[in-house]
């Protein structure tokens, strides 16, 4: 496992850090953000959406944008408006800034998800990109343990000096500040990435060459975003609804399986070494469906959280194997697309079963409702995992399967 990156890298990859801590507050504190404003489950199911759908329909105006003034140069304008849509939600007394405010974010979400693989990808090769996409992996989702562990502690303390309520506007107002001062922070490096290779400034801007393994690649991906957004970013409410958990508590059991998931992270490169990069996908995905059943139907808190750090450290370590693997798979100029249509789909998916579960959480009682939004979710990931082996896996091998020749006459 080689760490001998450029400096380029190493300034994308603090800044990955920074960005992470951010959106651990963020990701922690927003549903209850949006409650104590006055805004129910539906609309934290919109807001949790809107994003996603920002992102969708900024995806491709990105990757002209990427072409055109370079990768390096995109992830700049990603991080500026990222911190801009933060703040404007720190700003909100109403829905008006939080819509604007989740939009904005969903801009810079896209250009900066866009435009950040090819740029590892451009400064990697194939012996070490496995290890960088890891790396980073592992560094985003480290930042999510400090990020949780610390942020639960921000609200306490702004009531502690203030003498309000650690669930009051205030406090989780004062969170969010914090996540908007992080996002300035994880700026500064940023702007210190410079271009490489050629921009385009004519021609097909969103033209594929490779269009079957692209929609192979990408369909795993619609089927996860299906799943994922009907629960994963309600944890947090049905963590705390269904066992009654203190904000601290709840942020330092996400702040743990943060960790777990950056442990597992690192390892992956080992992994791929004795499988192959799809079979630890295929492996690591398969192993998390049953903690994820165990996550969404276990009675006891600590059943749950055990679930919680297996299930979080298994799926989300493949991600950045599959997305090496992508790179790998597809030509150069196919990068930018696929990162993309990769979002569009993933948060097309995400931002309707955001919506639908808003409904569904609104329509039936707690438990009822969460039981049948997990289902849902189980019944995704495991379509995803068949979906990887039937479409990239088993052509792969047929692929690489000896021809057999015909015996002398």
């Amino acid at each position: 496992m080689s760490w001998h990156f450029s400096r380029q890298v190493w300034l994308f990859l603090i800044s990955v850090f920074v960005f992470g801590l951010s959106q651990a507050f963020t990701a922690l504190f927003l549903n209850f953000y949006l409650r104590a404003l006055g805004l129910g489950a539906e609309w934290q199911g919109l807001m949790n959406a809107l994003p996603a759908v920002t992102l969708a329909a900024l995806s491709l105006p990105a990757v002209a944008l990427a072409r055109r003034i370079s990768n390096a140069h995109t992830l700049k304008v990603g991080a500026a408006l990222g911190l801009v849509g933060t703040a404007l939600l720190v700003g909100a007394t109403g829905p008006v800034l939080v819509i604007l405010g989740a939009i904005v974010q969903g801009a810079g979400a896209a250009l900066s998800i866009v435009a950040g693989s090819p740029f590892m990808a451009n400064h990697s090769n194939e012996r070490t990109r496995v290890t960088l996409f890891s790396v980073q992996s592992a560094l985003m989702t480290g930042a999510g343990f400090l990020g949780n562990l610390l942020g639960g502690q921000v609200p306490s303390a702004y009531a502690g000096w203030t003498g309000t309520e650690p669930d009051g506007l205030g406090a989780l107002r004062a969170a969010l500040a914090v996540a908007a001062g992080l996002q300035l922070l994880g700026l500064l490096p940023v702007l210190g990435l410079k271009p490489t290779g050629k921009t385009v400034r004519e021609g097909r801007s969103f033209r594929v060459q490779d269009k079957r393994t692209m929609a192979r690649l990408v369909l795993p991906n619609i089927l996860v975003g299906l799943g994922a957004g009907a629960t994963i970013p309600f944890l947090n409410v049905f963590i705390e609804g269904k066992f009654g958990i203190s904000y601290a508590g709840l942020g330092t059991l996400f702040a743990w399986t943060s960790l777990a998931t950056a442990a597992t992270a690192l390892l992956q490169p080992l992994l791929v070494r004795r499988l192959g990069q799809l079979q630890a996908v295929l492996l690591v995905q398969a192993t998390s469906l049953p903690f994820l059943a165990l996550l969404g139907f276990a009675p006891s808190l600590w059943l749950v959280t055990a679930a919680l750090f297996t299930r979080g450290a298994l799926m989300n370590a493949a991600g950045p194997v599959y997305s090496a693997y992508a790179m790998t798979a597809l030509p150069e100029d196919d990068r930018p697309m696929y990162s993309a249509v990769n979002v569009i789909a993933w948060d097309l998916g995400w931002a309707a079963s955001s919506v639908l579960s808003g409904v569904v959480r609104g329509a039936l009682p707690f438990g009822a409702a969460f039981q049948l939004l997990f289902a849902w979710t189980l019944l995704m990931y495991a379509a995803s995992v068949l979906a990887i082996y039937l479409g990239l896996y088993r052509p792969a091998r047929m692929k690489a399967a000896p021809i057999p020749t015909s015996p002398p006459a």
